[in-house]
């Protein structure tokens, strides 16, 4: 035995070592918090912000086979995170109507054939942020906004039209 490893002990620790122990503990450190962590805020800044609300949306010239297919209690999903957004609460089916004029500039009004407009009242638990914008499971709603929407027996596009809050 050399005299430089005279006095050492049998265990040696170099950099290479700590450096292992130090990516253990924090692999470990992750996949515990990925498997306890619910993707959630905490309880508290939900319950503080949280509202009950009711949106309608509308869609404009489907296919009136479609007539049927969104019913009350089917739960809404955003087609972009599959997230859900709500449950419905009200469905109203009309006949869409097209307008125009006539060679003599006279204004007329006539059913479009085969095809429909559906209003759909959804309610949802909400979470006000600083601005006034609701947000749904992070899904942010706007008047106005063009959102993909999936229910049970149907997909498609539609616009907010309404956002009112649910008074106790």
């Amino acid at each position: 035995m050399s005299s430089a490893n005279r006095g050492r002990g049998k265990y040696r620790f170099n950099i290479i070592d700590i450096l292992l122990i130090v990516v253990i503990a924090i692999s470990v450190a992750s996949i515990l918090f990925l498997y306890f962590y619910d993707g959630k805020i905490s309880k508290n800044e939900n319950d503080v912000n949280s509202v009950d609300i009711i949106y309608t949306v509308s869609q404009k010239e489907i296919p009136s086979i479609l007539r049927g297919k969104i019913n009350i209690g089917d739960l809404v999903t955003e087609e972009g995170n599959l997230s859900e957004i709500g449950q419905v609460i009200d469905v109203e089916y009309t006949d869409s109507v097209y307008s125009g004029y006539d060679s003599e500039n006279n204004r007329f009004e006539e059913l479009y054939p085969g095809k429909i407009d559906v209003k759909i009242r959804i309610s949802a638990k909400a979470i006000v942020d600083e601005n006034g914008i609701y947000r749904v499971n992070g899904y942010m709603l706007n008047i106005g906004k063009e959102a993909t929407i999936m229910f049970p027996y149907y997909v498609g596009d539609a616009v907010i039209v309404s956002i009112s809050e649910v008074s106790e």
